[in-house]
């Protein structure tokens, strides 16, 4: 039985969004969308980051050394995207 709670509290959230955004296209088909994009983009992409960040127990030093793989992973593709682009 607690599967099934898990469940909805995962899915619940998800098909009520899905919900209201149906709801609002039926009702107003033209409805501006930019408010939203922009809301996701600004707030809900970085709460969603902290989120991750915070939950998981990852320390300093890890985060740390991640950024450094990520750092070099960035210049590689641009090593090879940059004259990719231009010659």
């Amino acid at each position: 039985m607690e599967i099934y709670f898990k469940l909805f509290e995962v899915l619940f959230p998800v098909f009520f969004v899905v919900g209201i955004g149906y709801y609002l296209g039926k009702n107003n088909p033209k409805i501006d969308t930019s408010f939203i994009t922009n809301f996701a983009a600004n707030i809900g992409t970085p709460a969603m980051i902290i989120f991750a960040v915070t939950s998981t127990g990852i320390t300093f030093d890890i985060f740390k050394d991640y950024f450094w793989y990520y750092l070099l992973a960035i210049f590689c593709f641009a090593l090879v995207g940059i004259p990719t682009l231009f010659f």
